[in-house]
């Protein structure tokens, strides 16, 4: 609950500020003298502070990490309560698991919340810097034709959150969804465009928490989790 909250806010913080730079550079496009005129003066100010905002996505990724990690630690702490609240579950506290794999034996607790609260973020944080790292090389081979410099971030921060196997799901709608554009566009236009993910990142990723609840009854959703 606390995580979808907290994605939510980042999602849409992040939707915002698209928006207001997208208006922004809209009305002081559209007027030539805006240097002359006191309100686009201020919608000038606004966007510079807009566009030095896709420096900071960086560290509101790394931030983010952080919050969830010490979230999921913090959820851990109220299952261990939980459990030892209970006369049944309190003695599997004391319990291990041994991992045939490794030879080792692993407190039971330990090894139920790295599972269930941790490795799904474990796993899509390890997608998102291989989308990271793939993305920023493709888009500096190609000299920045696919994505704008904050875009592999607004990608970065909806694989992360969303978890898994919520990337998945998100990353699947995401390919239909540009896949649809794109068709839409070549009947349209009579020809092949690069249609930009700028405007997609986000609204997706907010659909797919908004969903999260249908989809985790799919069998694919369930097979999926550990």
């Amino acid at each position: 609950m606390y995580l979808s909250v907290f994605s939510l806010i980042i999602f849409i913080s992040i939707l915002g500020a698209q928006i207001v730079r997208s208006f922004c550079d809209g009305a002081i496009a559209n007027n030539a003298n805006f240097k002359q005129n006191n309100a686009n003066k201020i919608l000038a100010l606004f966007a510079g502070y807009l566009h030095y905002l896709r420096t900071l996505y960086k560290y509101i990724f790394l931030f983010s990490i952080f919050v969830v990690f010490t979230l999921l630690f913090y959820q851990s702490y109220l299952q261990y309560e939980s459990w030892l609240s209970d006369e049944f579950s309190k003695y599997l506290l004391e319990q291990s698991v041994k991992i045939d794999s490794f030879n080792i034996g692993v407190n039971y607790f330990i090894f139920y919340v790295s599972a269930r609260f941790f490795a799904p973020y474990f796993i899509s944080l390890a997608v998102t810097l291989v989308f990271l790292v793939s993305a920023k090389k493709l888009n500096k081979k190609y000299d920045e034709r696919f994505f704008e410099p904050e875009e592999p971030w607004f990608g970065a921060l909806a694989f992360f959150l969303l978890g898994h196997p919520g990337w998945l799901f998100y990353f699947i709608i995401l390919v239909l969804i540009y896949f649809v554009i794109h068709l839409l566009s070549l009947v349209i236009s009579h020809k092949s465009l690069v249609i930009s993910l700028y405007y997609l990142w986000m609204p997706m990723a907010i659909f797919v928490i908004l969903i999260q609840g249908w989809l985790e009854k799919l069998t694919l959703w369930k097979l999926l989790i550990f």
